[in-house]
């Protein structure tokens, strides 16, 4: 994250900036000014997170010089150093402004407490905004659709409320890389490594503490910290923590790295709520947004995905092909004598015979390829990263599996199938995505008009 540039503009700045120089503001960067006027220009050309000021000996009276300090820089939150009879003229000649008071006499201890809390805990931005500026501050928000970028543009919009270092949105889902989690954003991690390091971590215990209400932790409330957890969670040992609900059994949480506790007037307040309202609905549009996707590409009997998605998938796996070098096979299948079942026993009993077979394909690949039911009982399998080599061991375990297997045995019987499967390889047999169909179905009818029950690769003499 970028520093806190901290504008100190006051006769005594120099004695000023002695008090701020510590480890507990190291990220501020500190700019030194003890004449007016080149305050007056730094103001006019440069943007600055905080303002510490005291009044100039020769620039009218106090009410008038934080007057000017407000028109100068409306939106800056101000520290005015006064003394305690003039605290209250300075407030009311800022009005309309961001202005703190402290007190002379309260300079050594108050002063660094105070900018820290305006430069680490959201406490100057839920001041600073207008419903006109509240709305514009959510726009990103609203106006994103795709997930991915959806999530990365409210990580960034509560980042910078909460004065946040790193932040995390995830999904509990099984079977994932994180220990049972699903990342489904993140930034301010100096290692993409960190992050599942982090979920690994802290996963578990951050799943059990957050709801919809969003709150603060301590991170060793969470679990016991361990030395090495310095290189993940650096100086923000506190966590923001917060669960959006979608819909039921649907829920995205959320986790911020802060490095003070937020204040009530951060947590409830009108900005903060109102983010966190649009996220979550924002969230909601873009998961109907892929269900309703899904719904374009999913089988209705199977659930597998259909004939439009395997030219989605192909598009994908050919572009990632040039572009990695990588390689991919697609195996083109067809049951065998599957029309006497439906003849005999009828078509719901056929049916479900499809499901039954549609799984046993499913369980024989990896989450990462795709299982298509391209028609009737012809099904398409498209194998990322796989060769020809490899995709036909994939293939022989589907046809022994298929083979050995009884179906229908809910609906009472015991069928006996076999099935015929084709291969064919990218680059190895084709370069397009049409020709690599054709060379898998290609393969598949020799097995159809040979044994049957048998897998054939595409004919490498046949490959132009």
């Amino acid at each position: 994250m970028s520093k806190n540039r901290v504008l100190i503009l006051a006769p005594d700045a120099e004695a000023l900036a002695s008090h701020l120089r510590g480890e507990s503001l190291k990220d501020a960067h500190l700019f030194v000014m003890t004449d007016w006027e080149k305050g007056v220009s730094a103001l006019t050309q440069e943007y600055f997170s905080v303002i510490i000021a005291r009044k100039f000996p020769d620039v009218g009276d106090v009410s008038s010089f934080a007057a000017a300090l407000a028109r100068l820089a409306p939106k800056t939150p101000v520290i005015f150093l006064t003394s305690a009879a003039e605290g209250r003229i300075v407030r009311d000649a800022m009005r309309g402004g961001i202005c703190d008071v402290v007190f002379d006499e309260s300079i050594p201890e108050e002063l660094p407490r105070l900018l820290q809390k305006i430069m680490f805990s959201g406490y100057a931005a839920v001041r600073r905004l207008s419903l006109e500026e509240l709305f514009e501050y959510s726009i990103p928000v609203l106006t994103a659709t795709d997930m991915n970028l959806l999530a990365l543009t409210v990580l960034e919009k509560l980042g910078e409320l909460v004065g946040a270092t790193y932040g995390i949105l995830f999904r509990e889902q099984e079977e994932s890389g994180t220990g049972g989690f699903t990342v489904v954003a993140s930034n301010g991690f100096m290692d993409e490594s960190l992050v599942s390091e982090f979920m690994l971590r802290f996963g578990g215990g951050l799943l059990h503490a957050s709801s919809s209400v969003p709150t603060v932790v301590p991170a060793e409330s969470i679990t016991p910290l361990h030395p090495e957890d310095d290189q993940i969670l650096g100086d923000s040992r506190q966590f923001f923590i917060l669960r959006f609900d979608l819909m039921p059994g649907v829920s995205i949480h959320a986790v911020l790295g802060v490095r003070n506790p937020l204040g009530p007037e951060v947590l409830n307040s009108v900005l903060l709520d109102f983010l966190l309202r649009q996220s979550r609905f924002a969230f909601l549009n873009s998961e109907r947004s892929v269900q309703t996707q899904n719904l374009i590409y999913i089988d209705d009997l199977t659930k597998l995905y259909n004939s439009r998605y395997l030219n989605v998938v192909l598009d994908r796996e050919l572009k990632r092909s040039e572009r990695y070098r990588n390689f991919f096979s697609v195996m083109f299948m067809d049951l065998d004598f599957f029309k006497r079942i439906n003849d005999t026993h009828g078509h719901l009993v056929g049916s479900r015979v499809l499901i039954e077979v549609g799984a046993v394909l499913r369980s024989c690949v990896r989450e990462t390829d795709t299982v298509v039911r391209y028609g009737g009982d012809e099904f398409v399998v498209v194998l990322v990263e796989t060769n020809a080599d490899e995709a036909f061991l994939v293939a022989e375990r589907m046809r022994k599996l298929i083979e050995a297997k009884w179906f229908g045995q809910e609906n009472g019987l015991n069928l006996h199938l076999t099935i015929s499967i084709g291969i064919a390889a990218f680059p190895e047999h084709a370069s397009t995505k049409q020709h690599l169909l054709n060379m898998a179905d290609q393969a598949m009818y020799r097995g159809k008009e040979s044994t049957r029950n048998v897998v054939y690769l595409a004919d490498i003499q046949n490959v132009p």
